[in-house]
């Protein structure tokens, strides 16, 4: 009675189990329905819709509107002005009258003409040009826009590199993933081949109760690490679809071999963290920019000249009658003798800033020196990992072929049975882990270096260049 009720618990367990394979996971998208796509499609497919890629090159091209908007104060400025004046202003209106050229002999006779004047009507319309000959703060600004505009398509370049590394991970997650459900399917096909032996031996009576009993677990156990695997799976395909920036992360799953990269080689004695990164251009460009902008500061302390022409028609009746045309052409100088202080401090905070620049610039570097080394050693450990792995399956699955041989032999006992095939489920994923680590290391030590968004989308290499 009680061996009955001993097989009908683990019954209900194993059926509990079967019902979560049954009628949880048909809920998921099937593999078969679901969008794939291979590495490439990927990387093309994130580089176009993420948005933290999308908001720097937004970025990006505002910086280079911002250096046009600098162009343009060294560029002539060219204006029309039209206006309507009605006035009784003594001087205002000797003024327009005589504007027009209607100013008469007549007019001094008598001084009323001047204190208590008529309404005046004039249509005055000007045509004026500004042209800079000497503006120091304009220049060294266009020149600063500049290096800020190809400073933030280097940062464009880095977040397109941070997107394709993103995309890479997720890809190897849902290989790695996938591949877990099939060590979990691999375990569970053991686990009820061992139920079967030692199911088969209790009925010749020369098996124990308690082996059913310890394998009907072991079932159990293998189907609900299943259940977890496939939820890792679709887990992962969500988390592709959001580093490829598809609306709503929609499962996408992968389709085609898995990406290799190439072996970096042995590393180097010491890091240098500056392979060729596009953020530590931008570092150093903005450390030109700092000092360009001490340059900037004391620029104030010379003067600004500038050319000034305009061309002006007055007419009392209409705006299309002339009354007559007049023109004046001139030089200016402004120059800032005193401004109590101001341009000093603004020297002073310059300069601070300009420190600030290069210590942040020799941190960023110091930063991807050891990124670079981490990388390096990351590469190394996972090559000796995976072959650690390799070698480990390999020994695990010889212990499962020789426990399982000596238990149908009646030399062996379950539980060492059970040890050795937990140990060779632990060897699968092991190996499928420490392989795809290989890969993942191989591409952070790409993305260390700055070479993996060449490596992934050669046609991107072009956003290294500055942006003019």
């Amino acid at each position: 009675m009680a061996r009955s009720a001993r097989y009908s618990s683990l019954s209900a367990l194993s059926g509990a189990a079967l019902f979560l394979l049954t009628s949880v996971f048909p809920l998921l998208p099937a593999a078969s329905a679901m969008e794939a796509v291979d590495f490439r499609e990927a990387v093309t497919r994130a580089l176009s819709n993420n948005a933290i890629v999308s908001e720097a090159g937004q970025d990006a091209v505002a910086a280079r509107r911002d250096a046009d908007v600098a162009r343009g104060h060294l560029l002539p400025s060219v204006r029309f002005d039209e206006k309507f004046v009605r006035t009784t202003v003594p001087a205002e209106a000797f003024g327009l009258k005589m504007n027009q050229e209607k100013l008469l002999a007549s007019d001094f006779a008598d001084v009323r003409n001047f204190n208590s004047p008529p309404p005046r009507n004039d249509f005055i319309a000007t045509l004026s040009l500004e042209q800079p000959l000497f503006a120091p703060k304009a220049y060294i600004g266009y020149g600063m826009a500049k290096v800020e505009a190809d400073a933030r398509g280097q940062d464009l370049y880095r977040r397109k590199e941070d997107a394709v590394y993103r995309v890479i991970t997720a890809i190897l997650d849902v290989i790695t993933a996938r591949q877990f459900v099939e060590v979990a399917d691999q375990g569970l096909s053991d686990a009820r081949e061992h139920l079967r032996i030692a199911g088969s031996l209790e009925a010749a009576g020369m098996g124990l109760t308690s082996d059913v009993l310890r394998v009907n677990v072991a079932v159990a156990s293998a189907e609900s690490s299943k259940v977890t695997a496939e939820n890792r799976l679709e887990i992962a395909r969500r988390r592709l679809a959001l580093a490829m920036g598809e609306p709503g992360a929609r499962p996408v799953d992968v389709t085609g071999p898995p990406p290799e990269f190439p072996d970096p080689g042995p590393p180097g004695e010491e890091g240098t963290g500056a392979s060729g990164r596009s953020d530590l251009r931008a570092s150093s460009l903005r450390v030109a920019n700092a000092g360009r902008n001490v340059r900037l500061r004391q620029s104030g302390y010379l003067p600004d000249v500038g050319l000034a022409a305009a061309y002006q028609v007055d007419a009392e009746d209409s705006p299309f009658s002339s009354d007559n045309r007049s023109w004046k052409v001139g030089v200016g100088l402004t120059w800032n003798i005193f401004d109590g202080m101001i341009r000093e401090a603004e020297v002073g905070k310059a300069l601070a800033s300009l420190r600030r620049a290069r210590a942040h610039d020799r941190g960023v570097r110091d930063q991807a020196a050891f990124e670079e080394a981490q990388a390096d050693l990351g590469v190394k450990e996972a090559t000796l990992r995976a072959e650690i792995a390799r070698a480990a399956l390999a020994s695990a699955e010889e212990g499962v072929r020789l426990l399982t041989s000596r238990y149908e032999n009646r030399l062996g006992r379950m539980v060492d049975l059970l040890d050795a095939q937990t140990a060779l489920d632990g060897a699968r994923a092991a190996r499928i882990r420490a392989e795809n680590d290989v890969r993942l290391s191989r591409a952070q030590r790409l993305y260390a270096s700055g070479g993996l968004l060449s490596f992934a989308a050669p046609s991107e290499e072009s956003g290294k260049g500055k942006i003019r």
